[in-house]
């Protein structure tokens, strides 16, 4: 393998990674404002789907030796799974939901994390800049919401929240075709 597609790989995340983190995004927005009646069981088993293959594909990631998706998909899959202990189970009759103030600060305590990840990727694709922005700016504003009474700052964290879920997706979309398109123009004699 070259230097060239080394550092390229370096530069990108996993494609399943990336469709997971947005899957996980959409159920996590859709908990958030309760679109359905049923909507958090289906929530809490796609977060648990979704947080599990983030947390394989880290893995996987890290042994391939591209320790910056590493870097990424295991905090979110161990996010996702710690926002159905959160959420989900309390929501369902399990335990007690933590109360606002913490909630604000275990956001916000997140949302630093991705902040570092935005601030660090100015060298690279700037796809996952914006996806870094987006996410940061929607924990953020859920963590603010947490705190306020009116529902001001959840439109905003869900509006980046269904953005950034957007952008991981076509993002992961678009990678897995130019995967199978390299893969088509090796396969066919010229």
């Amino acid at each position: 393998m070259n230097d060239n597609s080394c550092s390229n790989q370096q530069i990108t995340l996993p494609p399943c990674g990336l469709l997971a983190l947005g899957i996980s995004l959409v159920a996590y927005i859709s908990c958030q404002v309760g679109l359905f009646e049923f909507s958090i069981y289906y929530s809490g088993i796609i977060l648990l789907i979704a947080g599990g293959i983030q947390i394989m594909i880290g893995l996987r990631s890290q042994q391939q030796g591209n320790s910056y998706a590493a870097a990424i998909l295991l905090p979110f899959g161990f996010f996702w799974l710690s926002i159905i202990g959160y959420e989900v189970f309390p929501k369902l009759g399990f335990g007690q939901h933590p109360g606002s103030t913490a909630m604000f600060a275990y956001l916000t305590m997140w949302a630093i994390f991705v902040a570092i990840q935005f601030f660090g990727s100015f060298k690279q694709n700037i796809t996952l800049q914006y996806l870094y922005g987006m996410i940061m700016v929607c924990l953020l504003s859920l963590s603010i919401n947490q705190l306020r009474e009116d529902q001001v700052f959840l439109a905003i964290g869900c509006v980046f929240g269904i953005v950034a879920a957007i952008i991981a997706v076509s993002t992961a979309l678009a990678q897995f075709s130019e995967q199978w398109t390299g893969r088509y123009h090796r396969a066919v004699p010229h």
